[in-house]
């Protein structure tokens, strides 16, 4: 699925994205899979969804 990072808190080590689908989806740091571990409000990712509503996989588009 593709989305768009709302937030994230790097100290707290989550945030979240909003699907292509207008869900809002949970993403933990554990989840990110980007070179820096982190995320930036604004940036289109990819991801996969699971159990209810957190992200998995994202990476940067």
């Amino acid at each position: 699925m593709i989305g768009k990072v709302e937030s994230y808190d790097a100290k707290k080590g989550y945030g979240f994205i909003r699907g292509d689908d207008g869900k809002k989806y949970f993403v933990p740091y554990v989840n990110v899979k980007t070179a820096s571990g982190s995320l930036i409000a604004g940036y289109t990712v990819d991801f996969n969804t699971g159990d209810g509503n957190k992200a998995m996989n994202v990476r940067l588009l």
